[in-house]
């Protein structure tokens, strides 16, 4: 409850604060620098080494982080097609490859797993959310990023873009430290993870003030907008979980906690920092702002409606 009372009372205090006016027009984007280049790089050094200690790589761990990357690749062909026949602006088309294709499987998806299954699914939604969403987020979704972003498309371009992104730099660092001390030593860096938590907890209230400040509701908007956020919400909401619930449930025939967590977490909303990425590329900032802003609320009806239709 606490962490959803978060997300209402940050996002409304963007849009109050707004139409306040006390503060500057560019608060967003320095808000939104502040979290690529602190706030995730914090994020990084504080979940994924944990992750990749405690990872058996021996086991079935791939069966959950599957989703997140099934996902986004579907996302980029569905809408990469509707795109280009809808003749949307290259911009459009890759914030909703990244706000439909990459859910929020931790600040959303962590408390609802609690509330609808029980703390027993938390292990399990923290492995789809770092080796899977946040992992492609760092990967898959910097390079789509880089090729809507509506600049000269060089391979040397995506190189730059991709290698000399903040999040990505943390990423490579905390692999290489997981290659040559983490093995031996897994304790190496407790001593700084306690100041990297306190850090990336910035994200939620920076990120969604932001979209908050960024979201218009206004019906010229919308009439002007309905079709690609439509379409945006129906996948993430409806078609992608529909997916993977025949594909882990009917043709692998799972039916056990992992299953029923990943199905769940694949019916989440949108990852808020999928869209802060999308905004730091220039894409269509107005899309992916309002795929947050309304699939949070949205997802908090729909997934335990998906819970109840599937029976677990």
């Amino acid at each position: 409850m606490t962490n959803f009372i978060v997300i209402f009372i940050c996002l409304i205090a963007g849009i109050l604060c707004k139409r306040l006016r006390q503060f500057p027009h560019q608060t967003p984007q320095a808000f939104n620098a502040f979290i690529v280049y602190i706030t995730l790089p914090a994020l990084v050094f504080s979940q994924v080494p944990r992750m990749l200690v405690n990872l058996d790589f021996s086991g079935n761990w791939w069966l959950p982080v599957s989703m997140a990357w099934i996902c986004f690749v579907f996302s980029y062909f569905i809408f990469s097609f509707i795109g280009k026949k809808l003749q949307w602006r290259d911009a459009t088309i890759g914030a909703l490859i990244l706000t439909a294709g990459l859910g929020n499987t931790s600040f959303v998806g962590i408390p609802l797993l609690e509330a609808l299954i029980g703390k027993e699914a938390v292990p399990v939604g923290i492995l789809i959310d770092q080796a899977g969403s946040f992992l492609v987020l760092s990967t898959l979704g910097i390079v789509v990023a880089a090729l809507y972003s509506g600049a000269k498309i060089t391979p040397a371009f995506i190189g730059k873009r991709v290698f000399t992104f903040p999040p990505f730099i943390a990423l490579l660092l905390t692999i290489v430290w997981f290659i040559f001390f983490g093995r031996a030593n897994p304790t190496s860096l407790d001593a700084i993870y306690p100041s990297m938590e306190k850090i990336a907890a910035t994200l939620v209230p920076l990120a969604l003030f932001s979209v908050g400040y960024q979201l218009h509701f206004d019906l010229a908007v919308f009439k002007k907008r309905w079709i690609p956020l439509t379409l945006g919400l129906v996948f993430k909401l409806l078609i992608f979980p529909a997916f993977f619930a025949f594909f882990y449930l009917k043709l692998l025939g799972g039916n056990d906690l992992a299953t029923h967590v990943v199905v769940l977490e694949s019916a989440m909303a949108t990852m808020i920092t999928a869209a802060v990425v999308a905004n730091e590329f220039n894409l269509d900032s107005e899309i992916s702002n309002l795929m947050v802003g309304v699939s949070i609320p949205l997802s908090l009806i729909t997934v335990p409606l998906w819970k109840y239709f599937l029976g677990f």
